[in-house]
This record gives C-alpha cells, structure tokens and sequence, in this order.
C-alpha cells in the first residue's frame, strides 16, 4: 500500500477556511510543503499516462485566479475535457467567489440557460464576454451547477452551494494521503466528490484511461490506489470480465458503491475478491447530494431506518407503491426521489427505478428481480433487462446476457441460453420471461457509467 503523511493544513485548519476556499487552500499548502508529490495521474493503466504534482496545480490555480480577479465573470462553465482543469477551474473560481458549472457532454446544451457565463477550456484562458457586465466581488452568492445523468429523464441544471457540495467530504486524518481511483465522469455530481475528497486531503487520484476492466484493474494495481468509488455495474466487470491475475494483484481497502442498487451476490462477491476492503454503499442524487451511507455489507437498509432521522438529519419515508421519499431536514419538504424499495425480511431493498418499471399489458415488471435470477443461472457472467415498444402490449421485456469465460463443462452457448429462458419461465409470472435475450460480449452503460432500461 503506497501511505504518505500529510503535511499541514491539519484537518482542524482545513475546517476552519472558508468552505469555498478549501480545495485551493489544500492543494496550495500540500504545494508548499511538497511540491513534487503526485497528486493526479491521468490516463493511467494505458500506454501514455502522465502525472501532475500539487506545485503545477496550485500555480495554475493561482493564475486563473488572476483572471478571475481581473475580469469578475457572471460566471464559469467548465469546457475543459481534463481532470486537472476541472480541478484548477472549481478551486480558483472556489476562493475567487465566482459561479462556476460543470456539464457532461450529454448537457451541454442546457448552457444556453447560463446567460452571460464565460467558457473556460483545458488551456484555462480566460476572455472576458464584452456583453456580459462585470460582476462585484459580493453581488451573487457563491454556487456550483451540476447536470443531472438523465436516468429519469432529459439532464437538467442543479444548483448547490459550496457547503452543500462539500458536505460528505471526509477530512479526518485516516482520509488523508490515499490513492482513489476516478471511474465515474468528472463532471457529474460523482465524480467531482472523488476528485474533490482526494484533493481535500492531499490523495493521489488515478484516473484510468478507460473504464475497460483490465484497464482500471491495471491502474489500481500499477499506482497502488486503495480506494475504488464506482457504479455496482463496473465493479460487476472488474469481478467477471477483467484478467484473474490483474485481479489478484489488486490491493483495495475501501470500495464505495453508489448510483445504483447493489445486490446481495454482488457484495459477497466483493468480499471474496477483496477480503481487505471495507464496503461502503452510498444513497445520493445530483438534487439532494448524499442522504445516507450503508457500511454493513448488506443489499438495502434496515426496515429500523424508515420513519425516523438518521444521522445526517434526513428522514426517511416511502408511498404505498413502494418509492423512497427523503426529507433531508424539517425544514425542507419531502422529496419523491423515483427510487422504489420493497420490505425482504428486516431490510428495505432497492427495486428499481419507477421510469424503469416495464409495463406488459397493464403488468410491471422490476427489471433489477430478472436480471438477479438470470445472473444465478450458470454460465451467466452479468445480465441487462430493458423494456421494448410492442404494439400489442405496450411493452415486452428483451435482455442480454453476458457469459462467463470459460463456459461451464459440457455447456454451450446456445444451451446456456436455453436454461437461461427456462429459468425465468419457472421463477417469473409469464409477463416478465423476455422475449428477446440476446449473449452479448459486454453490457452498454450510458456515459454516466449506469444501466440503460430502454432500447437504445
């Protein structure tokens, strides 16, 4: 495991600055006292991966910083395609109090909402919007937009506060000095707590050259990062699709899961390939940043969460048809949050998405409960269930699986299939068997790394 001590700012120091200045406050000081330590490694487990230490990020902090204080923009949009600039651009926009936004390729045409903000690319120069007014230090409270992932419909513009992004961040000392590797988009709400929580605490984040299993495998192991956030759907791959010897060579002492539901398989799978690793899921959305973590290593959360205030203050509720409601203080209103969860023994379990609920003839179907029953058919590596138009039932179920290397003994693929099918028809109601399931090489996730549950 690769340690490091971190030099001053204490956690205590740390807290005491002005929350958006603290991502440039701790990437200066991590400068001061070491400038050469790594603090980026970009396109790693590739053939042309490079290393940014914390000096050159705290100088171009400081001079975007100038260019802010000169020309005072309503506001930033983040055009740039790299982590590091993103970095440069949220800390120096942070302590220079000016707006800034990120937007995902699949949002950027939401930036017409942002009226008068300037564009700032990877070369982190700043040319003034002669339309645009020059804003006074203090005239517009200190924010950051992020775009949703469109899971349940078209991206849209969220606005949070520094403090409100910064919330989960972890700065006690057992935080500081990791290695975490950045596996969702850096411009999702996701994304940017990893690259935020490792630099708040002078980490060295890894940032793979693709989210391709060997790929990400090969730059845990190559850089000796400890810590993997990531979608249940890539830490799938890496546990049945990735090379068993890059696996085994893989050193994890914390894995956090969110963006989707994690199953029960899944976890013990994870606690048999990282015995070492501490299991962490989290509950967050772009709206209401994170509500609640579940560090017992179990699908859900207890059925004792619901109706009462949790730690963070949120409160937990749910409707008769089974969606998650989340009222994070009581002073805000209850919020739907489109997540459906079902009672199983003494846990509430995630079911699913209400906008991925497949309706055959006026009948739902979860597609989370069909693809867990075809994932226990052997031969089946990993599994994804969609819904299809039909003009006669509205819906059909359709699915695709992937299989494992190698095939079970005396099995094809065609044979696999088969006892896939039978399967469903003896475990399913007869409107939830697929009609269509199709073996595929690898499943198709959208860009913020999640399952699509519509035909593409």
């Amino acid at each position: 495991m690769n340690t490091q001590t971190f030099p001053n700012p204490s956690p205590s120091h740390l807290a005491d600055a002005p929350v958006e200045d603290r991502l440039a406050f701790a990437i200066t000081e991590v400068a001061r006292q070491s400038p050469d330590r790594t603090a980026i490694v970009a396109g790693a487990g590739g053939e042309a991966s490079r290393t940014i230490d914390y000096a050159t990020l705290a100088g171009a902090i400081a001079k975007l910083e100038g260019s802010l204080d000169r020309v005072r923009p309503v506001g930033i949009i983040a055009r740039a395609k790299r982590t590091e600039s993103l970095v440069v651009i949220a800390a120096a926009c942070g302590r220079q109090h000016v707006p800034v936004a990120f937007l995902a390729e699949d949002s950027r045409d939401l930036v017409g909402e942002l009226r008068d903000w300037v564009e700032v690319d990877d070369s982190l120069l700043l040319v003034a919007n002669p339309a645009a007014q020059r804003r006074e230090f203090e005239a517009v409270a200190t924010h950051v937009v992020v775009a949703t992932s469109g899971t349940s419909g078209p991206p849209k513009l969220v606005e949070h506060s520094w403090d409100s992004l910064l919330a989960a961040a972890r700065l006690a000392e057992q935080w500081h000095g990791l290695g975490w590797i950045l596996v969702y988009d850096a411009t999702r709400w996701a994304g940017i707590q990893v690259w935020l929580q490792s630099l708040l605490t002078g980490g060295r984040l890894v940032v793979p050259a693709s989210r391709d299993p060997d790929t990400v495998l090969r730059a845990i192991v190559d850089e000796q990062a400890t810590v993997l956030p990531a979608t249940p759907t890539l830490l799938r791959r890496l546990l049945t699709s990735a090379d068993r010897s890059l696996l085994a060579k893989a050193r994890l002492d914390r894995i956090t899961l969110g963006g989707e539901a994690a199953d029960g398989p899944l976890l013990e799978q994870a606690r048999t390939a990282f015995p070492a690793a501490k299991i962490t899921q989290v509950y967050a959305t772009t709206e209401l940043g994170e509500v609640f973590r579940v560090t017992d290593g179990l699908a859900g959360f207890p059925v004792s969460w619901l109706g009462r205030s949790l730690a963070g203050g949120a409160r937990l509720g749910m409707r008769r048809d089974g969606e998650l409601l989340v009222q994070l203080s009581r002073d805000s209103a209850e919020v739907a949050t489109g997540d459906l969860i079902e009672k199983r023994g003494d846990r509430y379990e995630f079911t699913g998405r209400r906008s991925d609920v497949i309706v055959v003839g006026g009948a739902k179907v979860f597609p989370r409960r069909v693809e867990e029953l075809l994932r226990g058919v052997p031969g089946i590596a990993d599994a994804r269930v969609y819904g299809m138009p039909s003009a006669i039932t509205g819906e059909l179920v359709a699915a695709e699986a992937v299989l494992t290397e190698p095939l079970p003994e005396g099995s094809t693929p065609e044979s696999i299939r088969a006892g896939a099918l039978a399967a469903c028809r003896s475990g399913l109601e007869p409107h939830g068997v697929p009609r269509i399931l199709d073996i595929v090489k690898k499943i198709a996730t959208n860009p913020a790394g999640k399952v699509p549950r519509r035909q593409a």
